[in-house]
């Protein structure tokens, strides 16, 4: 059961396609497998099947391809500003991240190649507050509403803890009612209102805050379900790495600002 793809349309009306584009040429090695980079598959609740795996820099063509995909309204929620391209500088700071400081993660369809994409999420730590970071999730059209940007989230939540971040922001246009809705319901809260709207929340919130949130205990399950499996994920990537510690990806330390808006699509 996977998505539709259909050409990016105008605003207010839906579009599909693959927010990452056509796979790496990589891909396509004799021998090669769906299971080829580093990730695990994951059920959404209307049960068709994703590809979470950590942002490669060969996925320029997929960010590139998957960019012209988004519709108008989706560019403007995530960028605040109607967004013909994306400059050079900005697809290199997509793509060439360190899973540490800059985390990225994104969702491939499946069963069948190349992987079509369908949205990504990307945690980036301030730089004047190692225990900080700024959240981003993208979701194309066709994909929304199915619990796919909540499973992104939930990757980054996750990977704020190993790294030792506690308190994550969200920046959010008013008019993106359905994603102010969604935080909302996840018990982050609205730390000031300037044109966009800052959402902030704590990476391991209180126990009594989550149960006063049915939708954050839900989360908090999912994140229980996911934890094994983004580890072994991440301790294939130290052991793929050709130099450099492995501990930098799992563990964190002890106890530039995303452009645009942070949050498009559940």
């Amino acid at each position: 059961m996977r998505f539709p793809r259909v050409p990016a349309v105008p605003w207010g009306r839906s579009s599909g396609g693959g927010l990452l584009g056509p796979d790496d040429p990589a891909e396509h090695r004799p021998g090669a497998t769906a299971h080829d980079r580093p990730g695990f598959e994951h059920r959404l609740r209307d049960g068709r099947r994703v590809f979470l795996t950590p942002v490669l820099p060969g996925d320029r063509h997929r960010l590139e391809a998957g960019f012209e995909q988004l519709s108008d309204q989706s560019r403007v929620f995530r960028f605040f500003r109607q967004r013909d391209r994306l400059s050079e500088a900005e697809i290199q700071r997509l793509i060439q991240v360190d899973q540490v400081d800059h985390v990225a993660w994104c969702a491939l369809d499946l069963p069948d190649p190349p992987f079509d994409g369908l949205g990504s999420g990307r945690l980036i730590r301030d730089p004047g507050d190692p225990e900080k970071a700024e959240v981003a999730v993208t979701v194309i059209d066709a994909a929304q509403r199915h619990g796919l940007g909540t499973v992104l989230l939930a990757v980054l939540v996750l990977r704020a803890r190993m790294l030792g971040i506690s308190t994550l922001t969200a920046h959010v246009l008013p008019e993106n009612r359905v994603v102010v809705r969604w935080l909302k319901d996840l018990g982050w809260t609205i730390v000031r209102d300037e044109g966009s709207l800052e959402f902030e929340d704590q990476a391991r919130p209180d126990p009594s805050r989550v149960s006063e949130f049915p939708a954050r205990a839900r989360f908090e399950q999912l994140l229980d379900d996911l934890e094994p499996r983004v580890m072994s994920c991440l301790a294939v990537m130290a052991g793929r790495a050709a130099s450099g510690p492995p501990a930098p990806l799992v563990d964190g330390p002890e106890d530039d600002h995303p452009e645009g808006g942070a949050v498009e699509g559940r």
